[in-house]
């Protein structure tokens, strides 16, 4: 009888704690969209900085210009401005894609 009340209380301490930290039981990861201007990109390729945030590049990471033609990763340099889609992790972010932006059309 005792061990199943520990085990009890257990279990409800541990839904308390993912209900309140905004755990979901699907494992999905929320999305953020931003915008702004890259001000570098590393020399290995795997991050960029836009608008003072380092920004982490998944190897499946999307890169296309505003008419959705694809780029490459070369073709992302400083001072560009671009649209962001990304997955906010514990520690930052990680791109899932780029957006080039040539013309904002104002």
């Amino acid at each position: 009888m005792k061990v199943k009340k520990i085990i009890l209380t257990q279990c409800v301490t541990i839904l308390v704690i993912w209900v309140l930290t905004g755990l979901s039981f699907s494992g999905e990861m929320e999305t953020v969209s931003f915008s702004g201007t890259i001000q570098g990109v590393s020399r290995d390729g795997k991050s960029i900085t836009v608008n003072e945030k380092g920004l982490s590049l998944s190897g499946d990471v999307k890169i296309v210009d505003q008419n959705g033609n694809p780029l490459r990763l070369n073709d992302i340099k400083p001072d560009s401005s671009v649209a962001i889609d990304a997955i906010a992790l514990p520690k930052g972010y990680q791109i899932k894609k780029i957006v080039i932006v040539k013309d904002r059309g104002v």
